[in-house]
């Protein structure tokens, strides 16, 4: 995709209700995602535009707290969502499709540069997203939805 982000996909089988809720969902993301955070969502949380939540990091990442906000969900097709942390913005889409009776569940995250975090941080982070060192540290290769293939099939 380009020095500033990357893309994985999958494809899964199963009920495609059950993989969206996996694919996308906060609290259910928590439970598998090798990256652990802890989400926290409002009394009034639900999966539309406008709304968000909370991911609390520990120690590795300074104890950073990341907002996300949704900003589009079709259920089963696509959903996007941003947040920002030490000066970089990540936008991230993941979508699902039908395809040979499963279904091709893609997840691309793209990086841009922001003025927000703990000062400081953010020349770091804008010397790797520069670099392209950021989307290549970032990017799992897909171990994330490995994960979520073992968490579907569990259930």
């Amino acid at each position: 995709m380009g020095y500033a982000s990357f893309t994985n996909w999958r494809r899964l089988e199963g009920d495609p209700d059950l993989i969206w809720h996996a694919f996308t969902h906060p609290a259910e993301t928590e439970l598998y995602e090798a990256h652990r955070t802890e989400t926290v969502l409002g009394h009034d949380f639900t999966m539309a535009a406008g709304h968000g939540w909370d991911s609390k990091h520990g120690a590795e990442c300074d104890f950073d707290v990341v907002r996300w906000t949704i900003t589009r969900h079709v259920p089963n097709e696509v959903f996007e969502f941003s947040g920002t942390q030490r000066g970089i913005r990540q936008d991230v889409l993941l979508t699902m499709e039908p395809a040979d009776g499963g279904h091709i569940v893609t997840e691309t995250i793209r990086f841009r540069p922001a003025l927000a975090g703990k000062p400081g941080t953010q020349l770091l982070s804008w010397l790797l997203l520069a670099t392209g060192l950021l989307a290549k540290v970032g990017d799992d290769h897909g171990e994330n939805l490995d994960l979520l293939e073992q968490h579907i099939a569990a259930e």
